[in-house]
């Protein structure tokens, strides 16, 4: 990796970590300093543990803000707004949502004023979706001397098997923006990258759910009945490719969704389950769409870690779920992090940043600082690296 030494560099809103993780890997050195909220103290307290020596600093509680001159700051700020720009109508709804991510350009931009200030947002940033914000961001750019750039990809393409479609986002203390490599890694499967774990790291017996994926779902235990495989040769032959990647969704597809409910019925009586599917069934038959809460299976990548797909997903080669060690080490975080659920909500770790991304991003970064890259003829630029195209 191309390094430069003595780097400065800090965060702010850093959340869990993630990125940070990836920002370090790149460098080889940590940050000077966390900028953070109060309101983050609970998502951001299991990376201040980790790195006990870097000095978090709570803006809202008045601390100072380091001077200084500073190379670049990461954030991973929150941006519910990208998430309600197709309802939220008035100007004052969508500034109120995009809080952190706005006011956090204006302190670094303003204040700080870093040679590089980026972070990662939600896909929708770099679609139509997101022109409110991204106008926001590219006015700000022009209002304190920076260029501007927006980087697409997924982080199936740095290294890690997870199809995590993000947007990155930079400002540039340079007239026009550098042109950003494109990446492609090689990866290994789902099931031989969660064997790179170490037997002694932490919450590798901690699970979500305990117990065999059937004890959970009797949905399953109908797919591998009627189908006559156990979970690894069911894996193997529908765990890749297509867009079925989930229980519930398999048995309505296939239509066995009938068949399926008489032989829970018999097999085991009245439950939750059995309600439910009866539910899906009659949505199914009225032509209507439904959520499904199901076991997720991958082979060979997985989905995004959020939401439904964070808390059910299975492992690719035993019948049970992933364990928090697993889920940790699908986001790129170190083996010795440590993170329980018994002290924080799962979801924390769906907010990272997947460590192989950010330290992608880092290294172009550092090849600007070191004078390494060609620049666009504009100041705003759009990348996409699934694609591997500037987009105009």
């Amino acid at each position: 990796m191309t390094k430069m030494r003595n780097i400065n560099w800090a965060n702010i809103i850093p959340l869990v970590g993630g990125s940070a993780m990836g920002c370090h890997a790149a460098t080889g050195v940590k940050p000077k300093y966390h900028l953070s909220y109060s309101a983050f103290n609970k998502n951001e307290k299991p990376l201040e543990d980790y790195w006990e020596d870097v000095p978090r600093i709570i803006i809202d509680e008045n601390q100072k803000v380091p001077s200084g001159e500073i190379d670049f700051i990461n954030t991973v700020c929150p941006c519910a707004g990208l998430s309600l720009l197709s309802t939220a109508k008035d100007k004052e709804t969508r500034d109120k949502s995009n809080k952190w991510m706005l006011e956090s350009a204006d302190l670094v931009l303003g204040q700080i004023k870093p040679k590089v200030f980026w972070g990662e947002n939600a896909p929708a940033l770099f679609t139509k979706m997101g022109t409110w914000v991204r106008d926001i961001l590219i006015e700000k750019a022009k209002k304190y001397g920076y260029s501007f750039s927006l980087y697409r990809t997924t982080t199936s393409l740095h290294g890690i098997p997870q199809n995590r479609l993000r947007t990155f986002y930079f400002f540039w203390n340079t007239p026009t923006p550098p042109i950003l490599s494109y990446y492609e890694r090689p990866k290994k499967s789902f099931a031989d990258y969660l064997e790179e774990i170490p037997r002694s790291a932490t919450s590798s017996d901690e699970f979500q759910w305990e117990g065999s994926i059937g004890d959970n779902s009797r949905t399953y235990l109908f797919i591998l009945n009627k189908l006559g495989l156990n979970h690894r040769e069911f894996i193997e032959k529908y765990g890749s490719g297509g867009s079925i990647h989930s229980v519930q969704t398999f048995v309505a597809a296939n239509d066995m969704l009938s068949e399926c409910i008489k032989w829970i019925d018999r097999e085991f009586g009245d439950s939750r389950e059995l309600k439910r599917l009866k539910k899906i069934e009659e949505k199914v038959r009225s032509g209507g769409r439904f959520m499904d809460g199901s076991p997720a299976y991958y082979q060979d990548t997985c989905n995004a870690l959020v939401g439904r797909n964070l808390v059910y997903i299975t492992h690719p080669r035993e019948a049970r779920y992933l364990s928090t060690r697993e889920i940790i080490h699908m986001m790129g975080m170190p083996h010795d992090f440590k993170f329980s659920i018994s002290d924080y909500n799962i979801n924390l770790l769906a907010q990272n940043v997947p460590s192989c991304t950010s330290r992608d991003m880092t290294l172009e970064v550092i090849k600007f600082l070191n004078g390494g890259l060609n620049f666009h003829d504009e100041p705003i630029l759009f990348q996409d690296n699934i694609k591997q195209r500037i987009i105009t």
